[in-house]
């Protein structure tokens, strides 16, 4: 009987910390659907990128097993806490004992943690109609991008007199960050509010293929671009560019991604941008 619950103990404290180990990001980090118009800019020095290595040290290759650093760790811990419960680890107990019990119980806590902070962001936008409809005009400021990158080319902007640069930047994080969170979920419903109807078949197909059951992914330093506004008799399309680094968990080193999303909205008024294509970017 003590052996069957070490087991169990072991298996439960292992899978807590590896919900996330087979998670993919939004689109399955894959292009589809209607090729973004404009081409991606230089990225901005903030943007993430390898740190440079030492002269003849060869960069470090992100190795595939750090994904299973969280289950290994969660099994190990489990294993551990399994044994000294059951046995005899707390007769006796040395300094050693108590500093093991302190690191897993801040590990367990930094995982709920990060978990938490993931998930409260964006609660606020995940229910509003996609991107901002109709904006008046405004003074633009200085620098969308935080004067970061003076040699990067200006955007092709073609725009209406309703198009705001600024707030359209801001609306695209937050819901960048929103879809993400209705991947996570498989929350397709909600995914066809943002999306055209071609792209939401793909989506199904692809989230279809990972299952039905909840999964996180975390998306760290998200940054977003403007490459290009056309206005156009039909519809306005826009070019938006994503870079960040997407970990399936927070013991995983991470991902770097760039990739365009092609923007469409009908003309008229109050009308929605739809995300119409993804392009990703080499």
């Amino acid at each position: 009987m003590q052996r069957f619950l070490s087991i169990a103990l072991a298996l439960c404290v292992g899978l807590t910390l590896s919900l996330d180990a087979n998670a993919k990001r939004f689109g399955g980090g894959k292009s589809s659907g209607a090729a973004p118009m404009h081409q991606t800019r230089q990225a901005a020095p903030s943007t993430p990128a390898a740190a440079p290595t030492a002269p003849g040290r060869a960069p470090a290759a992100a190795s595939g097993a750090s994904r299973w650093l969280g289950p290994l760790a969660g099994i190990a811990a489990g294993g551990l806490l399994a044994s000294m419960f059951m046995g005899d680890g707390f007769q006796g107990m040395q300094i050693f004992d108590f500093l093991i019990i302190g690191l897993i119980a801040f590990l367990v806590f930094r995982f709920i943690a990060a978990r938490r902070r993931q998930q409260q962001p964006q609660h606020a936008a995940a229910g509003h109609a996609p991107y901002q409809r109709e904006v008046q005009p405004q003074a633009a400021p200085q620098s969308i991008f935080g004067g970061s990158s003076s040699q990067a080319a200006a955007p092709a902007i073609n725009a209406p007199a309703w198009f705001n640069e600024a707030s359209f930047l801001a609306a695209a994080r937050s819901h960048f960050q929103s879809l993400q969170q209705h991947w996570d979920a498989n929350e397709m419903d909600k995914i066809a509010e943002f999306v055209t109807p071609q792209m939401l078949d793909f989506l199904k197909r692809e989230r279809a293929d990972q299952g039905d059951g909840f999964q996180s992914t975390y998306i760290d330093d998200l940054d977003v671009q403007l490459d290009g506004v056309e206005d156009r008799a039909d519809k306005t399309i826009a070019t938006l560019t994503f870079r960040g680094v997407s970990k399936t968990s927070r013991f995983d080193q991470g991902e770097v991604f760039s990739e365009s999303w092609h923007m469409e909205r009908a003309q008229g008024e109050n009308q929605p941008w739809l995300l119409a294509g993804i392009r990703q970017n080499a």
